[in-house]
C-alpha cells in the first residue's frame, strides 16, 4: 500500500471518530451525561462530608480524651508534688522531735548530775554539823564539869556559853558569848559580854580548824585576862 492510499485511510478513520464523538456527546447524551457527573460529584461531595463530620468527631472526641488524660495526668503530679511536701514536713517535725529529745535528755543528765553533785554537799554538809555537834556535846560535859560553864539554847538556834568560876572576887559573875552554825556550816558568835578585842579572829580560826573545844577555851582565857 502506498503513501496516498495511507492518509486516504488515515483520514477517513479521523472522521468516523469524529462521527462518533459529535454523535455521542451531542444533545440529550451530552445533558444526560453532565446530569450523572453532577450527581456523582454531590454524592462524592456529600459522602466527603459526611466523612469528615466523622473524622472531625473523632478527633474532638480524641481531644476530649488526651484533655481528661492529661488532667487526670496533673492531678497525679499536683498529688505527687503534695505527698512530697508532707512527707518533707514530716521528716522536719521528726528532726526537730529527735532535737527536742536530745536536748531533753541532756538536761536530763545534766540535772541528775547536779542532783547528785548537791546530794553529796548536803550529805558532806550533815557530817561536818553532826559533827560540830558531838564535838559541842563533848565540849558541853567537859566545860560543865571543869570550867564552871552552862549553855542555854536561844532563838533563832542559837546557844548562849555562860561562864562562872573565873573571877575569883565574884565566882559567880556570868562572863558570856552566843554560838550558832550558819546556813553555809560555819560558825558565828555573837553577843560576847564582856567584849573580846581579837574575837573576830578567833572566829576565822574556830571555822579554820573546826576546833570547838580549842576556842572556848580560848575565849574563857580571854575572859580571864579582863579580870
Amino acid at each position: 500500500m502506498n503513501l496516498g492510499t495511507e492518509l486516504q485511510n488515515l483520514d477517513g478513520n479521523l472522521k468516523q471518530v469524529q462521527d462518533t464523538i459529535l454523535n455521542k456527546w451531542t444533545g440529550d447524551k451530552l445533558t444526560k451525561f453532565l446530569e450523572e457527573q453532577k450527581e456523582k460529584h454531590a454524592e462524592s461531595m456529600a459522602q466527603a462530608k459526611a466523612d469528615m463530620s466523622k473524622l472531625e468527631e473523632s478527633l474532638n472526641y480524641i481531644k476530649a480524651q488526651a484533655e481528661t488524660k492529661r488532667q487526670a495526668f496533673q492531678q497525679r503530679i499536683d498529688q505527687m508534688q503534695t505527698a512530697r511536701q508532707d512527707i518533707e514536713k514530716v521528716k522536719m517535725q521528726a528532726e526537730d522531735m529527735n532535737k527536742q529529745e536530745a536536748e531533753l535528755l541532756a538536761l536530763i543528765d545534766t540535772s541528775v548530775k547536779q542532783i547528785a553533785k548537791e546530794k553529796e554537799l548536803i550529805q558532806a554538809q550533815d557530817r561536818v554539823t553532826k559533827q560540830k555537834m558531838e564535838e559541842l556535846q563533848k565540849a558541853v560535859g567537859f566545860f560543865k564539869d571543869r570550867l564552871g560553864l552552862k549553855f542555854k539554847k536561844l532563838d533563832g538556834g542559837r546557844l548562849q556559853f555562860v561562864f562562872t568560876l573565873i573571877d575569883v572576887k565574884n565566882p559567880d559573875r556570868a562572863f558570856i558569848f552566843t554560838l550558832k552554825i550558819t546556813d553555809d556550816r560555819k560558825y558565828e558568835v555573837g553577843n560576847c559580854d564582856p567584849q573580846v578585842d581579837d574575837l573576830p579572829e578567833l572566829v576565822v580560826k574556830l571555822n579554820t580548824t573546826n576546833n570547838l573545844s580549842a576556842f572556848v577555851q580560848t575565849m574563857r582565857k580571854r575572859f580571864k585576862q579582863l579580870v
